[in-house]
């Protein structure tokens, strides 16, 4: 079992996830300063409405590196990352709005530009507590907003796509892939889901409930390309 000592925070499975597999093309939501988008060393495509100071040497090892600063629903109606790149996305980083219809919809919308054995990641789906999951923001409180939400609607709809949940601090992340852009089952059902949302109740659930249903596991899963290899289609 892997110890705490020995649990990577997200940004280092990120990193790791870069240096193991060096994707070809990297597409990320949610960019702010850039601390993630930083990581990356090939050609990247950054998505923020509101784009904060970058961080310095945001370019290092990019062939290219494309900023849309608008919401990521207007990016995806107005262009075509694939066609962007001129090839589908490797990696995903999806780390926008914390409500799950937006999240959900940049899943939707990201898995037609990608291929069966690319990466799709999820962050905040696994908080650290229930007030951590409101619709809005507590001053004082780290905010997840109910994110959590679409990993169970993926299990749930999506049984062909392997997921891993990753304990990494501070709110995990949700690694899938065995992607198919050619469906469109939560497309068709995304009103219906979006009923289904405020049934999934995290105070029912509680917190533990909610790690053992979607197979919460260690960062020790990016140890090694091998260990990599166990975990993701690759």
């Amino acid at each position: 079992m892997q110890s705490d000592n020995d649990t990577l925070h997200y940004t280092q499975v990120l990193d790791r996830l870069h240096k193991l597999l060096m994707p070809k093309t990297y597409l990320e939501i949610g960019t702010l300063s850039g601390t993630t988008l930083k990581l990356a060393r090939c050609a990247s495509i950054a998505v923020d409405p509101s784009f904060a100071m970058l961080e310095k040497d945001m370019l290092a090892g990019k062939s290219s590196c494309c900023f849309f600063q608008m919401k990521s629903d207007e990016f995806f109606a107005r262009y075509s990352p694939s066609a962007l790149f001129g090839r589908p996305v490797d990696i995903a980083f999806l780390d926008g709005m914390h409500y799950a219809e937006f999240l959900l919809r940049d899943f939707i919308n990201i898995e037609r530009h990608v291929s069966r054995n690319s990466l799709v990641i999820l962050h905040d789906c696994i908080p650290g507590g229930i007030e951590m999951t409101t619709r809005h923001v507590e001053q004082g409180v780290a905010w997840t907003g109910d994110v959590w939400k679409v990993v169970p609607i993926l299990k749930k709809y999506r049984p062909d796509l392997r997921i891993r949940a990753m304990d990494a601090p501070p709110t995990g992340l949700v690694v899938c892939t065995n992607l198919n852009p050619e469906s469109r089952i939560l497309e068709d059902r995304y009103f219906a889901i979006l009923d289904e949302l405020p049934t999934l109740d995290l105070g029912k659930i509680g917190i533990p409930g909610l790690r053992q249903l979607i197979g919460v596991v260690g960062t020790d899963a990016v140890a090694s390309f091998e260990s990599v290899t166990q975990h993701f289609w690759l």
